[in-house]
């Protein structure tokens, strides 16, 4: 159920696509990611603020029996196009920028465990971007070196505990698509 709907989707995203990536203000798509067990995909959203410069907010959701998380970020970032590609593949190049969100999760552990989390993330993007030539799509890989502040709590046997952690560095890397209309 979830391919269809994901494929359904990509095809009335992709019915708003005209030519080429380079000219469109705003692309929509879909990723995925490495490097937390909790957030597997997610959706993107990008707009141009300028030649070189974007603004993309992206999220997570996933919820099954047990283990649930959500998560909204925000990063900004100036594009560097490399000048020495043909135009008839298209337009690539580098990015890097800010990056800023807040997620939250649900796990069931087992055993009368239970543990709740809230996640405050900074840190910086830097990616690999390649738009095609003839399609409005864009494919996209990057890195995302980030702090993440914790704030736990649990119930075990109904008791209830709370703690704090920090993750420094935690490393993810997405790999995605977009639409651009």
């Amino acid at each position: 159920m979830r391919f269809f709907l994901v494929a359904i989707f990509f095809l009335v995203t992709a019915s708003f696509a005209q030519s080429a990536a380079a000219g469109k203000s705003m692309g929509v798509g879909g990723w995925l990611q490495a490097g937390n067990p909790g957030e597997h995909a997610g959706l993107d959203f990008q707009m141009r603020m300028s030649e070189t410069t974007v603004i993309d907010i992206y999220g997570h959701f996933y919820f099954s029996s047990g283990d649930n998380s959500l998560g909204v970020y925000l990063g900004y970032y100036w594009n560097l196009y490399l000048a020495a590609v043909p135009a008839d593949f298209g337009r690539m190049g580098f990015y890097g920028g800010p990056v800023g969100g807040i997620g939250w999760w649900d796990e069931d552990i087992g055993n009368d465990w239970d543990v709740d989390g809230i996640a405050i993330r900074g840190g910086v993007t830097g990616g690999y971007e390649w738009e095609f030539p003839v399609i409005a799509l864009q494919f996209f890989l990057e890195l995302n070196p980030v702090a993440e502040f914790h704030y736990l709590w649990w119930d075990y046997d109904k008791h209830d505990d709370t703690d704090v952690e920090w993750e420094i560095p935690e490393f993810y890397f997405r790999i995605g698509m977009r639409f651009w209309f």
